[in-house]
């Protein structure tokens, strides 16, 4: 289990709120880390996109890789300029 999830996991049960299902951290516009990720939509230099459950997470920039994938964590490198939730 993930440090984010378990924290995650108390905030929830500690306030009685519906977790998203997914956690992310930007790392200076140099790179980002999602868990939660149950499926890859699409992959491109200039966006990438992953089903979170109830949400798509849309990551956007110049030059991503997925640099790891692994267990629905995903980080992706480069130059990310924005991160946009579509609610499904």
């Amino acid at each position: 289990m993930s440090f984010f999830k378990e924290i995650a996991d108390s905030l929830t049960t500690a306030v009685g709120a519906v977790s998203g299902g997914y956690n992310y951290i930007g790392y200076g516009g140099r790179a980002i880390y999602i868990e939660g990720v149950k499926r890859v939509l699409s992959i491109a230099p200039e966006s990438m996109t992953f089903d979170c459950g109830k949400v798509r997470l849309n990551v956007s920039g110049a030059e991503l890789t997925v640099s790891e994938l692994e267990d629905g964590c995903v980080t992706v490198t480069g130059k990310v300029s924005s991160v946009a939730e579509e609610v499904k």
